[in-house]
């Protein structure tokens, strides 16, 4: 059983929102991953979720810093593997005391490290809409029964309108 849940963000402002509604059903432990080309707003998502927990820093992307350790109600690991050249440098840092610990991993570019990641997680996938350059497509596709079932309720929380934009989500 697995739902999609897609989304279609007319601002950064709605972006963010979509974060912070994520970060209501979120625990420690969980892994998200974030997917999409340069500035299709993964950043911009995380912002959402760690404003929601409460995080003290300033969350921006960091592309020459594999792990940022950042502070809220519960420990926020923002993993930006963008400059990754071998999973070594992951072992480097010691990736999987934060991976399975009792914070949230946050992870762009997860491809180079989706071997790792475990049997749960949530892919968050961010793209351009061809017709329109502000409008991002936002998809959720979960990886075990947990994230099947807060992708079905964040459906059922979000399903109004937003700030931002007026376009509803969509369970598929």
């Amino acid at each position: 059983m697995c739902s999609t849940l897609v989304y279609y963000s007319c601002s950064e402002e709605y972006t963010r929102f979509v974060g912070a509604a994520l970060a209501g059903y979120l625990s420690g432990g969980d892994i998200i991953l974030l997917q999409g080309e340069l500035g299709a707003g993964k950043t911009t998502l995380i912002q959402g979720i760690c404003k929601a927990l409460e995080v003290r820093e300033r969350v921006t992307s960091s592309s020459f810093v594999l792990l940022r350790l950042l502070n809220g109600r519960m420990p926020v690991y923002h993993f930006d593997l963008y400059r990754l050249s071998s999973v070594d440098e992951l072992d480097s840092i010691g990736y999987e005391e934060f991976l399975f610990s009792n914070g949230i991993s946050l992870i762009e570019w997860p491809e180079k490290i989706i071997a790792f990641a475990g049997d749960e997680w949530l892919s968050i996938s961010l793209e351009y809409v061809d017709d329109s350059p502000d409008t991002r497509r936002i998809t959720f596709l979960p990886q075990g029964e947990r994230f099947v079932h807060i992708v079905e309720e964040l459906e059922t929380t979000t399903g109004g309108a937003a700030p931002g934009c007026n376009v509803p989500p969509v369970l598929e």
